[in-house]
């Protein structure tokens, strides 16, 4: 049986009381019982935002706003035939004594079936759809819109922001807005999603890749320097995995030689550079949520500046190149890189709860660090005293020569206990779609061959982060 203390609660505690113990991230789930501890039902954190939603107060007892038409398992039962009651709504299960008192509980995750990632839609989410579909507000015109974009803008503490179809339409956006085309260069990390460089392929410019630095991972400065050309015209660095990059020096760089700026933030929104959130760092930041990302709309994207007069190329680039004062009237032939009422509702639902989002990332990461730190050929990831890393995913590097397993080895043993990973992006120079580049490429070859990412996001609890680290260590001492 499991050690269940933590997830039990008197149900005349108070609401606020409830709040503090499911912060403990203890599977995201309290049993409340009476006085003589019998069980009287279930609450989540998702019962308590429902119920604040509706007008509870943080001093009303638990027993007020609980589930009571909970599921139990019996303790006479096996734990296979408990287990059995879980499915993809029930993902937890209390085991029940004759005399109805919790004495341990089944959960979705000992089934281990651990995806990388899966996103959290516990919060408005429904409210705001279903309120899309009320009023048949539902294509790329709608209040989420504009709510998404100045709800986006006041995250950043400043900006104007713009919706789009997907984080890879952001950053085509942005480069054509800025006047990339036939001819130009664009320099682009070694190390990232293809995305980055197919933008600046279908721009007609041409993408330049650099090596990415050994502790950031992310665009190395001092290859940046060696990569720039008359014909160079804009940097694009990517905070890879969550991380930021160096921006100062790469800012630096982009004045002296007259060089647009394009921030990839797809992996790390609320990630801070020197305390400042990135995407406001360079000339225009673009952002992804994708299902995978720290937030999501499904598919869907932004755009980010504080410059006005880009801003208003974005603006008509996006919407068909279509003059805003004469309808039908293309001014330049844009794109319909629009996003829809529906996924900004999402959108919105998803930002309301950011915040705890990147708190729950936060006590993953504490709990892999110290699974993982002590194990002699595991690097951990780094993060660089100037950075907040959001760890869009927790990548740790393998070092075989002294694991004594490679990475492929270690995948595997996961993977048959139910736990999925995934090897790192591939550097772009190797890669059909990029080949005939020069250059040396050492970190991120050695990284793209060792790296493997854990899962990581917003519904992973510190149990399951703890289990995962602890199935790594048994693999590496079997």
């Amino acid at each position: 049986m499991r050690d269940i203390t933590g997830n039990l609660i008197i149900s005349g505690s108070t609401v606020k009381a409830a709040m503090q113990q499911l912060n403990e991230g203890i599977d995201g789930i309290l049993l409340c019982t009476d006085e003589d501890g019998v069980m009287q039902g279930l609450l989540t954190d998702g019962d308590v935002r429902r119920a604040l939603l509706q007008g509870a107060d943080l001093s009303d007892p638990v027993k007020s706003i609980m589930n009571r038409a909970f599921i139990s398992g019996n303790v006479e039962n096996s734990r296979e035939e408990n287990l059995k009651i879980l499915d993809s709504v029930i993902r937890h299960v209390p085991i029940l004594d004759s005399a109805g008192k919790p004495v341990d509980m089944v959960s979705w995750s000992e089934l281990w079936r651990l995806p990388i990632t899966t996103p959290s839609l516990a919060g408005n989410e429904l409210k705001y759809v279903a309120d899309c579909i009320e009023t048949v507000w539902i294509s790329s015109q709608g209040g989420y819109i504009e709510g998404f974009q100045n709800a986006f803008s006041a995250y950043h503490g400043s900006g104007m922001a713009l919706c789009t179809s997907s984080g890879t339409t952001a950053l085509h956006l942005a480069l054509v807005a800025l006047g990339i085309g036939p001819g130009d260069e664009v320099v682009v990390p070694d190390i990232t999603f293809g995305a980055s460089a197919n933008v600046v392929v279908h721009t007609g410019a041409r993408p330049v890749f650099v090596d990415v630095h050994p502790e950031t991972l992310t665009m190395d400065v001092q290859c940046l320097k060696g990569a720039i050309t008359e014909n160079t015209k804009a940097v694009m660095p990517v905070h890879l995995y969550g991380h930021p990059c160096d921006m100062d020096p790469i800012i630096e760089i982009a004045q002296n030689y007259d060089l647009r700026v394009v921030e990839d933030c797809a992996e790390a929104l609320g990630a801070e550079y020197k305390g400042q959130k990135v995407g406001l760092l360079g000339d225009v930041g673009c952002f992804s949520f994708f299902a995978n990302k720290v937030i999501t709309t499904g598919e869907g994207g932004m755009v980010l500046t504080k410059d006005h007069d880009l801003f208003d190329r974005l603006s008509l680039y996006r919407d068909h190149g279509m003059s805003k004062d004469r309808k039908y009237w293309h001014l330049v032939p844009g794109f319909n890189y629009r996003m829809t009422n529906l996924q900004a509702a999402v959108g919105l639902a998803q930002l309301e709860r950011i915040d705890h989002f990147l708190q729950q990332r936060d006590r993953v990461v504490d709990t892999y660090y110290n699974r993982l730190k002590d194990i002699a050929g595991i690097k951990t990831p780094l993060t660089a005293s100037w950075a907040r890393n959001i760890h869009w995913l927790y990548s740790i590097i393998v070092i075989p020569e002294i694991l004594g397993i490679d990475r492929e080895e270690l995948a595997l043993e996961l993977h048959k206990h139910g736990i999925e990973t995934r090897p790192v992006f591939p550097p772009l120079h190797a890669q059909p779609a990029y080949r005939g580049q020069d250059g040396s490429f050492p970190t991120s070859e050695y990284f793209a061959a060792h790296g493997l990412s854990l899962p990581t996001g917003n519904t992973l609890s510190v149990q399951e982060a703890d289990h995962v680290g602890e199935m790594i260590r048994r693999v590496v001492q079997a």
